[in-house]
């Protein structure tokens, strides 16, 4: 066969087979890490691990859990599911948008607006900015459901600064933009070219790809059901979207979790459990542009009945991670963010807002809750039952930067040995806690896993440090390797690692 002619063919054929060329990714032998935290969310770092074992830590919930319920008559009684929260650097400012409910002055789901100096107490007096039916002041500032909203400090068109995605009953998914976050103007009836279009759609900026991703809930067959799956878009400039493609969508593994998680909700459930109806499915989920991945907050929901017009269950967030924005690694299947104990406002259903961002060292994420399960009558069906009210409320859930999940390694030691990677700066930061009488201590290798001659075993890391500086005897600076394949080999002996980085 003519070379030419066959290299064209093999060309037509991947086309044909994988037309969205983001899943036909390129070999690779060495991973470049550049300057940038990498995190043991998924094993693609990893070469060998010796004796060490990978833990999922969740959140931390913040004690004035909930920050915000609805207090205003114009929020309609109950605090609904999706909304955003960001810090705002510039004006050193947390900002919400948040969902209420249908009211007498507003006979829709509408959007709110509220403030925040620490990110706890909420101020919700600022000037709404839609009519209301009634004429009375209040506090909304956009139609739609599940506002997803970013400030886009790229833009330099002033009055598309904030960029919304969310849901329209009517058009399905749905954008705009507003110069200040409270002004808000439509730029497309629907931004997604999919046939069928669900009530849940989240957005997030990816800072290592520079995109905005959206992550639109779709039914779909899985496992000879219809269920609630995730699928992915992103976008450059928030105009042009890619196809959107599957991302999330339960397995088997998800399943047979469904009896634990129903388990832990039992008080709470109305329906005796249909075996025949159990199952996984994704509802929706966060983002959180880490620097070297983009970690996703799924929330899992676990039908366990079905009801009249809808599916008896409880739900939690649970956590992914992908490094092309198209496959999303699960190794964990545990929740990220605990539910609360039956009886707690948090206990029946938990989702994710729409994205994570970094605070003072800590990563926050904040989070829709109501103590009762997905298919509840209703606040005033429950109220008159005896049972527990649906109200929802806004929680705050915390971690320390970069702390999502540590290699262990016991009191009598263990390695953990990376793949092959390229770096630039000069020095090696590790992210760890060391228990007292533990240490952490790294070797350079080359490709045949023999340490550098130059390179010594470096000094012991000890202590519990988001940055401790890596050193090798008396020198710190590894500027004369970046760039070159190495191989990092960690000694942990009582010890927690989180992350690696190279600096400058």
């Amino acid at each position: 066969m003519n070379t030419t002619f066959g290299r064209c063919l093999l060309f037509t054929v991947t086309f044909l087979l994988c037309p969205d060329v983001s899943w036909c990714r390129p070999q690779k032998s060495v991973i470049d890490v550049g300057t940038r935290s990498q995190l043991f969310l998924d094993r693609e770092l990893v070469y060998e691990a010796d004796g060490v074992s990978f833990t999922m830590h969740p959140a931390d919930k913040s004690a004035a859990n909930p920050v915000l319920i609805a207090d205003q008559p114009c929020e309609g009684g109950e605090v609904n599911q999706g909304g955003t929260v960001m810090f705002d650097a510039d004006e050193k400012l947390f900002k919400m948008w948040y969902l209420g409910s249908p009211s007498e002055y507003f006979d829709r789901i509408v959007t709110f607006y509220a403030t925040s100096k620490d990110g706890i107490d909420w101020d919700k007096s600022h000037p709404g900015t839609i009519k209301s039916n009634n004429g009375q002041p209040h506090n909304a500032v956009a139609d739609g459901i599940g506002p997803c909203v970013m400030k886009d400090l790229r833009e330099k068109d002033a009055t598309r600064r904030y960029k919304m995605v969310y849901y329209d009953v009517d058009l399905g998914y749905c954008s705009m933009v507003s110069p200040d976050g409270i002004h808000w103007q439509g730029v497309s009836e629907t931004i997604l070219p999919i046939s069928y279009v669900d009530d849940v759609i989240t957005a997030c900026w990816s800072e290592s790809h520079q995109v905005f991703l959206v992550f639109a809930k779709q039914v779909m067959p899985v496992m000879g059901r219809r269920r609630r799956a995730l699928w992915t878009a992103t976008s450059h400039d928030f105009t042009h979207w890619s196809r959107a493609v599957p991302a999330l969508v339960s397995d088997r593994r998800d399943d047979l979790g469904s009896r634990i998680r129903a388990a832990k909700v039992r008080p709470l459930l109305n329906f005796p459990d249909n075996t025949n109806v159990m199952r996984t499915e994704f509802y929706g989920a966060s983002g959180y542009s880490a620097e070297s991945c983009l970690v996703a907050f799924p929330w899992v929901f676990t039908p366990t009945a079905n009801v009249p017009g809808n599916q008896e269950g409880p739900m939690e967030v649970q956590l992914a991670v992908s490094r092309d924005l198209v496959h999303f690694d699960r190794p964990f299947r545990t929740p990220a963010i605990e539910n609360g104990k039956p009886g707690t406002w948090d206990a029946g259903m938990v989702s994710s807002y729409c994205y994570a961002f970094d605070y003072q060292d800590q990563v926050w994420l904040y989070y829709w809750a109501t103590g009762v399960t997905h298919g509840f009558p209703g606040p005033a069906e429950g109220a008159d039952s005896g049972q527990i009210k649906s109200e929802g409320g806004i929680g705050l859930a915390r971690w320390p930067k970069d702390r999502f999940v540590s290699v262990d390694g016991p009191a009598g030691g263990a390695t953990l040995t990376t793949m092959p990677i390229r770096f630039e700066g000069n020095r090696l930061e590790l992210n760890a806690s060391v228990k007292p009488g533990g240490k952490i201590r790294v070797e350079l290798l080359d490709m045949a896993l023999n340490r550098l001659a130059a390179w010594p075993l470096s000094g012991p890391v000890t202590g519990d440090n988001l940055r401790h500086v890596v050193g090798f005897e008396s020198q710190a600076d590894l500027s004369t390797l970046a760039g070159k394949p190495v191989v990092l080999r960690f000694h942990l002996a009582n010890a927690e690692l989180y992350a690696f980085a190279f600096r400058k």
